[in-house]
């Protein structure tokens, strides 16, 4: 009953031209005591105070100004609540009838009559007119389309409070899960892990995942709209666990990634290792000999460099050659190899260096006919033109990312490389929707191919020389040169040497604490947005309005076109952008969070000193205490940085007995250090971070990009590759993506979700047109679609399309005329009133 009057109250405030003044009465039968209206004077307070909550909430979206349910719907809660007797006395079918229970139907009857007569002067109906009356009502519903996705207004709020709930919930789960990563990494980079099994991944987030699951079931027992959450139940609990399998697939699948490349990179340095251990193992012996004299630095350094060179020079004639790569003959190779173009050959050979490409309508597209293609761009609408240059660029975009990830990762060149360009132009091309007017022709495919296989050449070729560099037995030693003098110094001076031992490992320790600092930022500062940021907040639908309300702030309409053309990649920028203006700048922010972890993990190092020293002092049997000291520190910090014990072989011999100097020494090591990186974090910038702290927020906020194939609306669903249909709240006028009328010049200002309830027709390709009522039989793209019978239209759409006419006419080649006449009601309303209603979505 409930649940009908919220659906009236919001039915009533629509159809304000039908002219009625709606009352009820409530009749509760079957109720025996004669006291039951005093006894249920509780329970009527608490039907008044819902009717006005649902009442309140309605008047909002509906833009009335209305604090009650009897301001809407004639109702007063003191005499229009009955109660009725049973209608039998005992047990039918031999029961007589009640005589109270008549008595209830006169008093009933009295006050209806009562009201009536109120009421005859100005509207009772006559049944004269009653036929009238009901046509008005049932057109009016028909024109309102009341098919609601929610039962009423009521619920949409529920949801809404639901959603944010849940976005609360997710941000638990993946902040946890990016710790659980972070602490993989090191490990694995630190030689401490060699294998990673979905069991051991789901232990390290079974506490936290058993924590939020409680919560869940707390928030949906005890809120206190419970009875309308308990219908989305399953529904949250089943996303929840698709989030978890999601971010678990891709940390197992990111700790596998990055096992292998260290087992690639471990046979490549066995022969280093080798040869560092030789050069240590003579270093040493050198330091026996001179262990007692009193030399000085340069002394010392003499006495180095002499056994040095003849020790690099074995090394060298023992190396075998590096193998030498002609990058540029393999480029050569697999291009004339996959394009087969006559005169290629000296196209490739004459090809400018540092060359760039533009995409050109004329030179790169051809035009799509129902039989065959003609190569004629000239009638190609520039919101085709736009998903073709974007096409482009992302592909641009791809290749790079791809080149620079192989940077970070210091691989060598391979000749798949070139391969995997062709293949990611191939798959760009490929990506053209099968329903667009045209697409990249040949010349397309073949120009940016080259453009993008040369400007990687110059990239490969410094990937190959660096590699070669570091797998280079002399450049890698000599680049050591100073480390192993180090190692050589301490082992002469023996127990004199603690303080030089500091300064060493804090040296060693510097790179990976510079590394640990900035991850660990890049995280706080997306978990500090999340908590404070209003944009940041919710869910993507909370989001989404948030960059509505600036976009409507700034007008400026490129911004618009790039958000209603690209909202996926609109939404990673103005995520970025907010991200750069809240840490850069005058507030000093970056700095401060990277202060904090230095702070924080400059704490956990200075405890694994702490504790190792501990341990060492408690193992009276063991001799090397060096080496016992390291290893206890390596394996305390094997989460925390990135320090693999093997690094630390040069020292491990050297002759510590006070392990409390030890202690100290490193403490004022530590401390130089941190005074060090707190000094360039000064000046630090967003560049220097390896995850952008923005990149974990687009994740928090990515889901379904899908758009309405109608208005180009986004599917609001969270999950990427969901089940079931895409679905949105709010469909958009049909000029937003340049929809006219078929053969005039009629923008259709109609949204997709009034058009399916009508009887209008719209084409496929060039021949086939379908009802929009069963749209979902023009194929793939539209039947993974419910559009819902709506006419419900945001006002910040129809102020939009008001405020940039001319832009959209002029973008679009259309007008808003005739059928797609812009209405006057939509040219009232203001910037202010079409905000106003977002805020309250």
């Amino acid at each position: 009953m409930q649940d009908v009057l919220q659906i009236a109250v919001q039915a009533f405030l629509r159809m304000k031209k039908v002219n009625l003044s709606p009352s009820c009465l409530f009749v509760h039968q079957n109720v025996g005591e004669a006291t039951a209206k005093e006894q249920n004077m509780e329970g009527q307070r608490r039907l008044q105070e819902k009717l006005d909550e649902m009442t309140v909430i309605a008047a909002q979206q509906e833009f009335c100004d209305i604090s009650s349910f009897s301001d809407v719907i004639g109702f007063d809660v003191n005499t229009h609540i009955h109660y009725f007797a049973h209608l039998w006395e005992g047990n039918p079918p031999m029961a007589p009838p009640n005589p109270t229970y008549s008595q209830n139907v006169q008093q009933l009857k009295s006050k209806i009559l009562q009201a009536a007569k109120k009421q005859s002067q100005h509207s009772i109906l006559r049944l004269s007119s009653l036929k009238d009356r009901i046509g008005d009502l049932w057109n009016a519903l028909l024109n309102e389309n009341f098919v609601f996705s929610f039962k009423n207004s009521l619920e949409i709020a529920v949801y809404r409070k639901l959603e944010s709930a849940f976005s609360r919930w997710t941000w638990k789960l993946r902040s946890h899960i990016l710790d659980v990563q972070t602490g993989l990494d090191n490990r694995i980079r630190n030689g401490d892990l060699q294998n990673v099994t979905r069991k051991h991944l789901e232990g390290l987030v079974q506490k936290t995942s058993d924590g939020i699951e409680k919560e869940v079931e707390k928030y949906f027992r005890e809120d206190k709209d419970h009875e309308t959450l308990v219908q989305w139940k399953s529904g949250t609990e089943l996303k929840l666990k698709e989030l978890k399998e999601t971010l678990l697939h891709e940390t197992k699948k990111k700790c596998e990634s990055l096992i292998e490349l260290q087992k690639e990179q471990r046979k490549l340095d066995a022969r280093k290792l080798e040869y560092e251990d030789e050069l240590l193992r003579r270093s040493r012996e050198l330091a026996v000999t001179l262990k007692g004299k009193s030399l000085s630095e340069r002394e010392l350094r003499d006495n180095f460099t002499l056994v040095w060179n003849k020790w690099i020079a074995e090394i060298s004639s023992a190396a075998h050659p590096l193998e030498q790569v002609d990058i540029d003959a393999d480029i050569e190779e697999v291009l004339l190899e996959h394009f087969k173009e006559p005169g290629f050959h000296a196209r490739i050979r004459s090809f400018p260096k540092g060359s760039g490409f533009s995409f050109d309508l004329e030179k790169h597209v051809m035009k799509r006919k129902y039989f065959g293609f003609i190569s004629d761009p000239r009638s190609i609408s520039s919101d085709e033109a736009i998903t073709l240059q974007h096409i482009t660029d992302n592909i641009i975009v791809c290749v790079k990312a791809n080149i620079e990830k192989k940077e970070q990762e210091k691989r060598d060149y391979s000749r798949n490389f070139i391969h995997e360009i062709l293949n990611e132009v191939h798959n760009g091309v490929n990506s053209v929707p099968s329903h667009a007017k045209c697409t990249f022709n040949r010349e397309y495919s073949i120009a940016l191919s080259l453009y993008l296989c040369k400007m990687a050449a110059e990239r490969f070729k410094a990937m190959h020389e660096a590699f070669q560099k570091a797998n280079d037995p002399v450049v890698y030693l000599s680049s050591k040169r100073e480390e192993f003098f180090q190692c050589f110094q301490m082992s002469c001076q023996g127990a004199s040497s603690i303080t030089t031992f500091a300064v060493f490992l804090c040296e060693k320790i510097e790179a990976a604490l510079r590394r640990a600092v900035y991850e660990r930022t890049s995280k706080a500062i997306a978990e500090d947005m999340q908590g404070k940021f209003p944009d940041f907040r919710g869910n993507r639908a909370n989001l989404e309005i948030c960059i509505l309300r600036y976009l409507a702030e700034q007008e400026n309409f490129e911004y618009f076109k790039d958000y209603l053309n690209f909202p996926e990649k609109f939404f990673e920028r103005y995520i970025e952008t907010q991200v750069k203006n809240y840490c850069l700048g005058k507030s000093g922010r970056l700095e401060k969070f990277l202060d904090c972890s230095l702070n924080l993990l400059y704490g956990n190092i200075l405890s694994a000193v702490s504790l190792s020293t501990q341990i060492v002092k408690d193992r009276k049997d063991r001799e090397d205490k060096v080496s016992l000291w390291l290893d206890e520190f390596c394996k305390e910090l094997t989460e925390v940085i990135n320090l693999p014990r093997s690094d630390l072989k040069g020292i491990e011999h050297q002759e510590v007995t006070d392990t409390e100097f030890l202690s100290s020494a490193m403490a004022e090591a530590l401390d130089d250090l941190r005074d060090r990186l707190r000094k360039e974090f000064a000046g630090a910038d967003m560049s220097l971070f390896s995850t952008q702290p923005h990149t974990i927020l687009v994740e928090q906020f990515s889901g379904c990009w899908e758009q309405c194939p109608f208005c180009g609306a986004v599917c609001t669903n969270t999950m990427q590759g969901h089940d079931g249909d895409h679905y949105v709240v709010f469909h958009r006028p049909r000029a937003l993506v340049g929809a006219r009328c078929y053969e005039t010049e009629e923008l259709v200002i109609d949204i997709c979700s009034s058009l399916v309830a009508s009887d209008v027709l719209f084409k496929i390709g060039n021949s086939e047109w379908i009802p929009y009522r069963t749209y979902r039989d023009a194929g793939s793209r539209f039947s993974s679609w419910n559009i819902l019978p709506d006419s419900s239209m945001q006002a910040y759409w129809k102020w939009f399309v008001s405020h940039f006419r001319a832009q959209l006419e002029a973008l679009y080649n259309g007008k808003f005329q005739g059928k797609g006449k812009i209405p006057e009601a939509w040219q009232r309303i203001t910037k202010q009133e079409a905000l106003s209603e977002l805020d309250r979505r």
